[in-house]
């Protein structure tokens, strides 16, 4: 039954006026709401399905891949190699490894001419394939009239992860050493402190620092250390020069450090070649005596510092007081960018002094 929407007096079902007050009769109509389309199941959408698919196969590939690089277990490394070949005076020894610290020092070892230590660990995959060892060491050895040329080489096996391999090699003082060292990624040190004559020295590496550090030693041939990437330090202390010889150092990226005591004379001349493409050259040179030095200095795109004693020149060439000498050091350094730091000594304020 309507009522007046006015008034609220009670109407007539066909009314179309209040009978009170005379207030027309509103007609209203509900529209029932429009038929909505049926949802699509999400199963049978193909955008949907090939989203979970899509993910599903990138987290099993997560989870695989974690699989294998995940460390199953680790291994310890702990060789040693040594050779006591007799009637030997001059060792040549070719060493190479694809990723190690290596470290050579001149030792005395009573009846061996060399010891090889490999030091280290190494971690395996769950799916890391056969249980051999994480290094192969490969040496062979030939020895003619009291020459002996020893080759070595030093391989990281692929089913292994996680290397952490030193490998210490003590090379006898009494004998005229030739050593050829190698390295695709690891650092390369030098170190001797013994009376040791080198005929030769030659380290380098693609990537990873390399040093020498040469006390009381008798150079009678060339030095080569050479880098792709990485830094290199040349420290040598009251050596002896049979004749003439060079010193190549260059690294591709990275600085060269040059750091020499020499207060005796040097008995021949010592040349040195320092260059690198991108770093900074640094020279620290204490000369006395009988010894004389000249240093030439060349950047593209950097600047030259010196700091020095008794020198003379400004920035390239420097030369000291008494150059040329009995013995002389000549120093060219050389960088591309990157600046060239030079602290030059020569000690004597009178007339040189020869000393043996």
């Amino acid at each position: 039954m309507p009522y007046c929407r006015r008034c609220g007096t009670k109407l007539d079902e066909d009314a179309h006026f209040c009978h009170k007050c005379g207030t027309p009769v509103a007609a209203y109509s509900y529209a029932s709401p429009a038929p909505s389309a049926p949802l699509k199941p999400i199963r049978n959408d193909p955008v949907v399905i090939g989203a979970v698919v899509l993910v599903s196969i990138l987290i099993v590939g997560v989870v695989v891949a974690a699989l294998f690089a995940a460390p199953f277990s680790n291994v310890n490394i702990e060789q040693t190699y040594q050779d006591d070949t007799l009637n030997v005076s001059n060792l040549t020894l070719n060493f190479e490894t694809n990723a190690a610290q290596v470290n050579v020092f001149t030792q005395n070892l009573n009846n061996n001419n060399f010891v090889i230590g490999i030091q280290g660990s190494a971690s395996k995959g769950m799916f890391g394939g056969d249980n051999g060892s994480p290094v192969k060491f490969t040496l062979y050895n030939d020895t003619v009239n009291g020459v002996q040329t020893a080759t070595a080489k030093l391989e990281q096996s692929t089913t292994f992860s996680r290397y952490n391999v030193v490998c210490n090699i003590y090379v006898n003082p009494a004998l005229t050493l030739n050593l050829n060292i190698t390295s695709q990624t690891g650092q390369i040190n030098l170190i001797n402190d013994k009376l040791t004559t080198f005929e030769s020295i030659n380290l380098k590496a693609s990537a990873g620092s390399l040093g020498a550090n040469l006390q009381n030693a008798t150079v009678i041939g060339n030095v080569t250390i050479r880098t792709q990437v990485g830094t290199i330090d040349f420290r040598t202390s009251q050596i002896v020069v049979e004749g003439n010889s060079t010193v190549d150092l260059h690294s591709n990226t990275g600085s060269v450090n040059i750091d020499i005591t020499q207060t005796k004379t040097l008995l021949g001349n010592l040349k040195i070649n320092a260059a690198t493409e991108l770093g900074s050259i640094n020279v620290g040179l204490s000369i006395d005596g009988d010894v004389g030095a000249k240093i030439l200095s060349q950047t593209n795109y950097g600047s030259i510092h010196t700091n020095q004693q008794h020198f003379s020149g400004n920035q390239s060439p420097i030369q000291s007081d008494n150059y040329p000498a009995a013995s002389n050091i000549e120093i060219n350094s050389r960088t591309n960018l990157g600046s060239i730091n030079i602290n030059a000594v020569y000690q004597s304020t009178s007339s040189p002094i020869l000393r043996n």
